[in-house]
């Protein structure tokens, strides 16, 4: 028995809700695979591709995947890979990610890159990627919480020759050096970015906001008022939530999901911030947030000083992430993880050993450096 991925219908969701509960149960956190509504509403979705699988000479669903694109950033995102256990061994989940990427990269209007997040309790999912043609670029720890706080890795698969387009970097703070180490075969500039071991700005003491801020947590306000300005930007998410200083002076946007704990900054301005970014997260943490992003271009020299200072540490990159005039910009995932880390029991392939000893290098350095303490 063979498979063979072909377009989901309408009426296919009652089969998709079966397959993702033999297969995960009920500890799947998507509700691409719990939401019937959400479920429908994504096959019909003009920037989503969903493939299924069905069983020959049947209608049983034995496989699922599906794409979306983000037409204005030009990048497509594939998840919800899912095998029923009697198609296993059959390489279907090899023939799915191949088969939706290359859709998606060489199409009628094709993107310039696409990327996925595989779990980390085996390296089944991680290796299918990597076989398919994607590229390690990091590792999401504490991304978000399913039965526990799990960890993830990026993956990413560009068009033909868009990477050797990659915009040069002439340098980064120091700490991002083992990150720049990691892209070291990825191609592109002959130049590679040297880190600059400049000391870092200095939260102020007692977490003290120099401005009072204001949260708000009401979505569609919030997605009115969000003017797509800024320089963090994070393709498929919508702000809704914001923090605003009573002054004025800036507003914060963020998308966060209290029930798994996953949070991330769209669309503001680092250098309007100033002192009071450890006061953001801290609010952002007390509606629900357990792990904060922020991505950064990586020639953002100053921001990345700042999120740096501020307790956040990257944790993956994406080389030619956004289209230019001139080429593509490199882009860096920077995080805040807010609860305890806990890496025992957990399945990485090698492509993700170098993201992983930087961010646990920089993780000890934070939290257990006890250099200058004792005088």
């Amino acid at each position: 028995m063979s498979l063979e991925f072909i377009p989901a219908r309408l009426d296919d969701v009652d089969g998709l809700l079966t397959l993702y509960r033999q297969v995960y149960g009920r500890s799947y956190a998507l509700p691409l695979g719990t939401d019937p509504e959400v479920m429908a509403r994504e096959i019909a979705a003009p920037d989503t591709t969903w493939l299924v699988a069905r069983e020959p000479g049947g209608d049983r669903l034995l496989g699922s995947i599906l794409g979306t694109v983000d037409p204005a950033a030009r990048i497509g995102k594939l998840q919800g890979l899912v095998i029923h256990p009697d198609a296993r061994g059959l390489g279907g989940a090899n023939l799915a990610v191949q088969q939706l990427a290359d859709q998606l990269l060489t199409g009628d209007h094709p993107v310039d890159s696409v990327y996925a997040t595989a779990r980390t309790d085996t390296t089944a999912p991680q290796r299918i990627c990597l076989k398919s043609g994607f590229r390690a670029l990091g590792v999401l720890p504490n991304l978000r919480k399913a039965a526990w706080h799990e960890t993830m890795v990026l993956l990413a698969k560009h068009r033909s020759g868009v990477l050797e387009q990659r915009l040069p970097v002439y340098k980064v703070p120091s700490a991002l050096g083992g990150l720049v180490r990691a892209l070291a075969d990825v191609p592109g500039p002959a130049q590679r970015p040297e880190p600059v071991n400049e000391p870092l700005p200095r939260p102020r003491k007692g977490g003290i906001a120099v401005r009072e801020l204001e949260f708000i947590d009401a979505p569609a306000f919030v997605s009115r008022r969000f003017g797509g300005l800024g320089e963090c930007f994070y393709p498929f998410h919508e702000p809704n939530v914001m923090l605003s200083a009573a002054d004025g002076a800036y507003e914060v946007y963020a998308h966060l999901s209290p029930a798994d704990g996953y949070c991330t900054l769209i669309g503001i301005e680092l250098a309007e911030i100033g002192e009071d970014l450890d006061t953001i997260t801290d609010r952002l943490a007390a509606h629900g947030a357990r792990y904060i992003e922020a991505l950064v271009p990586l020639d953002s020299y100053h921001s990345l000083r700042r999120l740096l200072g501020h307790g956040f540490l990257p944790v993956a990159a994406y080389p030619a992430m956004r289209r230019e005039a001139e080429g593509f910009r490199d882009y860096v995932v920077l995080a805040r993880i807010l609860q305890p880390l806990d890496f025992r029991g957990l399945a990485i392939d090698a492509a993700f050993q170098p993201f992983t000893e930087q961010y646990i290098e920089l993780w000890k350095q934070q939290h257990l450096d006890t250099h200058g303490i004792f005088q």
